[in-house]
């Protein structure tokens, strides 16, 4: 994917209130009171014009009243006057021309100090209704600080066109020279517009004005550090390092201004200046440091559109560290701060850097929809430059999911409105334009694009920008079989990776695939070549993954880290022995395994922050309300938003260990010897063109293979598969010969999605359940050599039941929470559930929680979470059209340390499980987002990852009713065999036995998954 990172270069406004013009001749001007003011016991509004340097209210036997100044511009004032039997007279010092109005008020204003600042409307207001008779002497020789006041106007609405075409601005066109700012407000304007270049000239042009050598320190250093900013900004875009060197000197002469006379409200956009300088000459982490300190100084300020504009900065710096989670969270409190301020510019920048962020994330329907917000937002506003990036972005997504013809659509919108002096945006079009062409199948084309391209790639400043391009070129060249090109471009990106740099990792894995693309069979040397290739590549990958956290590197680590195991499963896959078959299982294998061991090492600490948690867990329950009400694109934004917030509040993690780390090879030959006799041990490998069965058993590793037509089908499947044959996926005769009566899947993409169990046998008479016992596995390293666990476990059954979700007695006072939950049917039934465990566990200690009392105080305690076996019998939250959002409804009653009502996915995954097994008794438990390297990111998928020994859950909604019976078969059963598994299919036997709900979608949907094999024992 191509993805560009953007700043936002964050202007300040505090220069226009007190930038100094040339300052003219004070004069006295008189102004007639009202007749009812004059004798004075009340008071009198001033409205005027110009910059006012003191008023002076004269009585001839009372001392004369004084306001200091100077006063801002174009306000009104509230002057106090005492009771006289003589008349007040008022006289103002000013620099011409001055206009003042004065009125009588009465006394009904009671605050002495009272200002009133007018916009630029009423400025125009008050000439055209109470001066037109000065309207033209005020014309001919304009007050520097009134035009400077409308120009401030301007900036603060974003009218930045109407500053740059004076002629259509009467206000504007009236400037004269003599004022000698003009062009430092043209200059800020093309800086907001990004137009570094005429910026840079607007602020080299003032620095050149003979007024300057007498101006004031701060205009000094206002004009120094913004035409600094501006020839970094200008050097990074043309890649002109001496342009970005003349910069920083500037940004230093500006420093040591601030410094000497604390002009302190210009030290944040120092800091951002200097960060920016820091970034685009590669030091991350000072760059990091100086935004700190501008959002720090900012807050204090309470300047929160600079604030806004700081932390989108910050957050691409996540980016670029690889922080992907920190990015997420800090553009989505970026944006959320540009959306009080009304900022539109910032907004369009912050949506398409968030949606490039959605990319990596590897959400792209989330991405498309942002840059989609942006393309709105740039159309109302008319300005093409930013239109064009989301364009690209769209047709980069489009190229990604497989829709060559909306891709070509988006980027023939984008063509002509391509910045020409943007190497970034040029680049990417000449790159997405190959792969469009490449995946058309037009070679010529494809060669012709990735010319120009890569013509462009060495003006590019940024190493991410390249690396982007380059590897996307090699994608295409391979697709084309274009050999050689595919080489340069490879070896183009191997001069710009720093040595074990995760860049590496997808260099190795395109290295390999240009070896599988153009050499079949391969050479014994080109055969060394890929191992060669794969070892280094894993080595890095271990070595990685053992310095920072996984979910550091975020998911597109991982995912490429997939793209490298597959590439050289299928490099493993050419050999058809069997030897081979139990290589692909070791390697994938070792991946899931170490997938799921990070995930164990990692979770977020809550507590920290009442407030926080709180904020976090409204938010969820908000975007619960939203998602289930109309699917429409104006509700779509409105998630969006909420979702936003929800991300803004979400804490910094820390790492906390689970189990050991084990990073020793093992002997896949071993497992044959763990495998009792009935067993079998199952990897369905979804490879992008074609999939295989992986096949273990105690007389050893068989590979059979997924015909063509079965495979399409699975992939064209939407939601869980029940309908196909047995016979069409699984070697039913093999398992027949070999006795088998237990299946242990190996959970990979496809198999998240098919009810294994509840298949039909070629008889159409029975099920897999029938003949089979059916269990899933993260991995066979996992199941068959648990780690030890650090966490402590109780030998008690925990049982959570039957929440309480619609009561007048409710704890939860937010609205859009109950209207929520009114969508929530009471779950009776589950009450048996609770007696059906006591009954068939008298001899055991059982704690419940049921009704009021099952809320989320209660679900979050160590009392539950330490419980051997815990049982949630609740409504699961899951929606296919938003699947990331996920949790557990529980109990409305309040609650003293969690939010009543929701525990979300997030903050369940805050604390360990301990129970050797989980029933997760609600609707959609093992459905969440998928994700390329994991799988789903469900309930279960969150409890096993988080300590539990296995899990039970559900592939869909199971009505209330039938849930009650299936658990009272399958607890009878776990009393009597102390097995889950067996329990498990004497549960869904019996159920077929029962007339009313033989039916699969009654006992169909519950699946266990185990983490460890021993944890299938349940004893007390």
């Amino acid at each position: 994917m191509y993805i560009p990172l953007k700043a936002i270069a964050a202007t300040t406004i505090l220069f226009i209130a007190v930038f100094s013009c040339p300052r003219l001749v004070a004069e006295e001007y008189d102004i007639t009171l009202p007749e009812s003011a004059a004798f004075g016991g009340q008071f009198v509004r001033i409205s005027y014009t110009g910059e006012a340097i003191e008023f002076i209210v004269h009585h001839s036997t009372e001392p004369s009243i004084r306001l200091s100044a100077p006063f801002l511009l174009s306000q009104i004032e509230y002057l106090y006057l005492p009771a006289s039997s003589t008349p007040y007279s008022l006289v103002a010092k000013s620099q011409y021309p001055l206009l003042f109005r004065a009125s009588d008020v009465g006394v009904e204003v009671v605050d002495e100090t009272r200002l009133l600042k007018a916009d630029i409307n009423q400025v125009t207001q008050w000439q055209e209704e109470n001066w037109v008779e000065d309207a033209a002497k005020f014309h001919q020789q304009p007050s520097c600080v009134v035009k400077k006041k409308m120009l401030n106007d301007l900036l603060e609405q974003n009218r930045l066109e109407e500053i740059l075409a004076p002629s259509e601005q009467p206000q504007v066109s009236a400037f004269s020279d003599q004022c000698g700012i003009y062009p430092v407000f043209a200059a800020e304007a093309y800086f907001r517009l990004m137009n570094f270049e005429e910026a840079s000239r607007g602020f080299k042009h003032t620095q050149s004005q003979s007024w300057m050598s007498s101006a004031p320190p701060y205009d000094v250093a206002y004009v120094n550090l913004m035409r600094g900013f501006s020839d970094i900004l200008r050097g990074d875009e043309r890649a002109d390092m001496h342009t970005i060197y003349e910069g920083w000197e500037f940004l230093q002469y500006a420093k040591s201004l601030i410094e000497a006379h604390q002009l302190n409200e210009l030290l944040p956009e120092l800091h951002n200046a200097r960060a920016t300088y820091f970034r685009v000459t590669g030091d991350l982490v000072a760059a990091a440091d100086e935004l700190d300190t501008a959002i720090a100084v900012s807050r204090a300020f309470e300047k929160y559109n600079h604030v806004a504009s700081y932390l989108n900065n910050l957050a691409v710096l996540h980016r670029a560290l690889g922080n992907l989670a920190a990015a997420q969270r800090t553009y989505s409190q970026s944006i959320q701060l540009a959306r009080m301020s009304n900022d539109a510019l910032a907004l369009t920048i912050q949506h398409d850097n968030l949606a490039s962020t959605y990319i990596e994330l590897g959400d792209l329907p989330a991405a498309a929809r942002y840059f989609s917000y942006s393309v709105d937002i740039n159309i109302q506003m008319g300005r093409d430059a930013y239109t064009a990036e989301a364009l690209l972005g769209l047709a980069d997504i489009a190229l990604a999911q497989g829709n060559a013809g909306l891709a070509d659509t988006y980027l023939n919108q984008a063509q002509p409105i391509i910045t020409p002096t943007s190497f970034r945006e040029s680049s990417q079009y000449h790159t997405l334009r190959s792969a469009f062409y490449a995946e058309t199948k037009q070679p010529n084309k494809a060669k012709q694009a990735a010319a120009l391209a890569f013509e462009q790639v060495a003006a590019l400043s940024d190493t991410r920008h390249k690396m982007n391009v380059l590897f996307t070129l090699a994608r295409s060249a391979i697709a084309i079989q274009e050999v050689e090109m595919a080489e340069v471009y490879l070896q183009s990106a191997l001069a710009y990776i720093k040595p074990k740099h995760p860049h590496l990792i997808e260099y190795y894995e395109l290295k390999n695939a240009l070896f599988l693309q153009h050499a079949k069979p391969l050479t014994e040397s080109q055969k060394a070549t890929v191992e060669n290739n794969f070892t280094a590549a894993l080595s890095l990958v271990n070595e990685v993954e053992n310095t920072l956290s996984i979910y550091r590197l975020g998911p597109t680590f991982k995912n490429k880290v997939r793209l490298l195991i597959d590439s050289y499963v299928e490099y493993l896959l050419a050999d058809n022995s069997n030897t081979s078959a139990q290589k692909v299982l070791e390697v994938m294998d070792n991946y899931q395994s170490s997938m799921l061991r990070k995930s164990r090492q990692f979770y977020s600490q809550y507590g920290q922050d009442i407030a926080l948690e709180e904020n976090n867990t409204t938010a969820e329950m908000e975007v619960n309300l939203l998602s289930v009400g109309e699917s429409n694109l104006a509700a779509q934004a409105q998630i969006d938003i909420s979702l936003e917030k929800r991300d803004a509040l979400r804490a910094h993690g820390r790492q906390v260990s689970l189990d050991v780390d084990r990073t020793h090879a093992y002997q896949f030959e071993r497992l044959i010897d763990k495998l009792q006799q009935h067993e079998a041990l199952v990897r369905l490998i979804d490879l992008p063109k074609h999939s295989h069965l992986i096949v273990g058993t105690k007389q050893g590793w068989r590979r059979f293979s997924i015909g063509k037509n079965m495979r399409e089908k699975l992939h064209q499947q939407e939601g869980v598969v029940t309908w196909i044959k047995a016979d069409e996926l699984l070697p039913l005769e093999y398992f027949k010969s070999q006795s088998i009566s237990k299946l242990i899947l190996v959970s990979d993409h496809l198999t998240h999605t098919i009810a294994f169990s509840a298949l039909p046998m070629p008889d159409n008479a029975t099920h897999v359940i029938d003949h089979f016992e059916v269990v899933r596995a993260f991995s066979v390293l996992d199941y068959f050599n648990p780690d030890p666990s650090s966490a402590t476990q109780g030998s008690h059954i925990a049982v959570f039941a039957n929440p309480r979700f619609n009561s007048p007695a409710s704890g939860i006072s937010n609205k859009a929470t109950l209207t929520w939950r009114k969508a929530m049917p009471p779950l009776v039934f589950s009450e048996r559930e609770a007696s059906s465990i006591q009954q068939h566990f008298s001899h055991a200690s059982v704690v419940t929680a049921l009704g009021a009392q099952a809320n989320s105080d209660v679900l979050m305690s160590d009392e539950f979470g330490h419980a051997k076996l815990l049982h949630i019998a609740t409504h699961g939250f899951y929606d296919p059209e938003y699947p990331g959002i996920v949790g557990l409804v529980t109990s409305d009653a309040a609650t003293r340390r969690y939010l009543p009502g929701f525990v979300s996915l997030t903050q369940l995954l805050s604390r360990p499980f301990s129970a050797d097994l989980v029933v997760l008794s609600g609707c959609d438990t093992l459905r969440g987002e998928i994700w390329l390297s994991e799988g789903q990111n469900s309930l279960s998928r969150g409890m096993l990852a988080q300590g539990a020994g296995s899990v039970l859950g559900t592939l869909w909604k199971v009505p209330d009713r039938a849930t009650a019976l299936f658990m009272e078969y399958f607890y009878a059963s776990l009393a009597v065999t102390n097995n889950s598994s067996l329990a498990l299919q004497l549960a869904k036997q019996k159920m077929k036995q029962n007339p009313r709900f033989r039916a699969q979608r009654y006992w169909g949907a519950f699946v266990l998954t185990v983490a460890r094999k021993n944890a299938e024992t349940i004893q007390f």
